[in-house]
C-alpha cells in the first residue's frame, strides 16, 4: 500500500467520523458526501455534506454541527427537511436532484 493510499484512507476515516458526529447529534434520516477537494498530492483538503432530517430549526441545527464537530479536515454541510428533499430532488434543475445523482450515500 503506497503512502498516498495510506493518506486517502486516513482522510476518509476522517469524513466517517464526522459523519458518525453528525448522525448522533442530528439523528438525520440520510447523509450524502457530495462533494471533496482534493491538494496535487491526492489529500482531502476540505468536504461537504448533505443532511437530510427532521430539523425545526435549520440554522440552528447547522451551528450546532460547526460547534460540536472538530474536524482536521474542514468541512461544510448542507441540510433539507425530508419534504424539502422528496420535492427538490425530483426537480432536475435543483442542487438537491444533483446531489441526489452525483453524490455518494454515507448513511441511511
Amino acid at each position: 500500500m503506497s503512502s498516498q493510499d495510506v493518506t486517502e484512507l486516513t482522510d476518509f476515516a476522517q469524513i466517517k467520523t464526522v459523519t458518525e458526529a453528525v448522525k448522533t447529534i442530528l439523528s438525520p434520516k440520510q447523509i450524502y458526501l457530495y462533494n471533496h477537494k482534493l491538494d496535487n498530492r491526492g489529500k482531502f483538503t476540505s468536504f461537504k455534506l448533505c443532511v437530510i432530517g427532521d430539523f425545526s430549526d435549520k440554522a440552528k441545527a447547522e451551528r450546532t454541527l460547526y460547534w460540536e464537530i472538530d474536524s482536521e479536515i474542514p468541512f461544510d454541510v448542507v441540510l433539507y427537511t425530508p419534504g424539502e428533499w422528496k420535492d427538490l430532488s425530483e426537480i432536475t434543475a435543483a442542487f438537491a436532484s444533483h446531489i441526489k445523482e452525483t453524490g455518494m450515500v454515507l448513511y441511511g
